[in-house]
């Protein structure tokens, strides 16, 4: 579908199908899969965070990085790998992530290393102290369809050659953390992507999914130099009809924690454009390098110059008062970031 095709409204009208696990291409270079499932509950102020994928040196291998989202600013967070044969979603002995036609459970019950997002702005963390019992069982119910990315263009996409797909949800469960616990009544969301993966034309992105009352939006953009974003891909979704957004506007990446915290964002709805003010509640610093590594936090020694994201959680309200949650991840090359004081 050309991107005239895709900006105009759609009826959305096929049946959920189940999302299976790629098979692994072993003849493609740097051909990857990973999948991202999170929760937050504006409730607990608390959710999970869980970012998977298969090894680049050995894809029957998965690496796993997750966080609990804390009150305060706290994290939780554990790095670890596994063999994974669930055709849909992984299993470990500690990590459980089971993919249904109509949405995802997942199950966690280990030990993470408590943080904060300023700690892991200055150093990437998961396996030393202080640690806390964290266990969690949630599960998701779709909110809205799928997105496909390749729904919306025709552009190979460099992160996900093969396959892009997200969704929101809303979500039921509860995450223990040391005995405490936090009710995940709240909003999930989900993305699976698979093939050819690399970041090296990248100066920095943003990505968001946004679940409000009454619709949801996907909305995504590369910057390919350190100036000009180009041009918006995703959709907005509202009462079963899609139409492609053409605006998503929102400040750069300023630091490792996520900074800008309140941020005023143009970003498509149901009528068009709109004006959202957006506050970053919770903010989780991850790294991806070029060589395929993922992990908590920023390793300011490494020779090369990654991608930092952060995952934040986002406030959002309306010109007219209306409230949602959502998901904003922005990047930057970790040389265009300030280093914090004891990185």
């Amino acid at each position: 579908m050309n991107r005239r095709q895709a900006s105009r409204p759609r009826s959305f009208s096929a049946g959920a199908t189940l999302d299976r696990n790629a098979d692994a291409d072993f003849t493609v270079p740097l051909w990857s899969e990973t999948r991202w499932h999170c929760c937050w509950s504006v409730e607990a102020g608390a959710g999970i965070y869980i970012h998977t994928g298969r090894f680049r040196k050995d894809l029957d291998m998965w690496w796993a990085h997750i966080a609990a989202y804390l009150p305060d600013g706290v994290l939780a967070v554990d790095r670890f790998w596994f063999r994974n044969v669930s055709p849909a979603g992984l299993d470990s002995q500690n990590l459980s992530l089971t993919i249904s036609e109509s949405g995802w459970h997942s199950r966690f019950d280990g030990v993470c290393e408590l943080t904060s997002t300023a700690a892991l702005s200055a150093a990437s963390r998961g396996c030393a102290g202080p640690t806390a019992g964290v266990r969690w069982q949630v599960t998701a119910t779709a909110a809205a369809p799928v997105w496909d990315v390749y729904s919306s263009t025709d552009r190979e996409q460099d992160f996900a050659s093969m396959l892009h797909i997200q969704q929101a949800a809303t979500t039921e469960g509860t995450l223990w953390v040391d005995g405490v616990e936090y009710p995940l009544h709240g909003v999930g969301f989900k993305d699976h992507s698979s093939g050819a993966r690399t970041f090296g034309a990248w100066h920095g992105h943003r990505f968001m999914i946004a679940l409000m009352p009454r619709w949801v939006v996907h909305a995504f953009t590369v910057f390919r130099d350190d100036r000009t974003a180009a041009e918006p891909i995703g959709l907005v979704m509202e009462d079963g009809v899609t139409t492609a957004i053409t605006q998503f506007e929102a400040p750069r990446l300023s630091d490792a924690t996520g900074a800008p915290v309140d941020n005023v964002m143009v970003v498509d709805g149901p009528s068009g454009p709109m004006t959202l003010n957006a506050s970053i509640i919770h903010a989780l610093p991850i790294t991806i390098t070029e060589d395929g590594d993922n992990y908590n936090g920023v390793d300011w020694q490494v020779s090369s110059d990654p991608m930092v994201m952060v995952e934040g959680i986002v406030a959002l309200t309306t010109a007219d008062g209306e409230r949602g949650v959502g998901f904003l991840e922005r990047s930057a090359r970790q040389s265009t970031l300030p280093r914090p004081q004891g990185a």
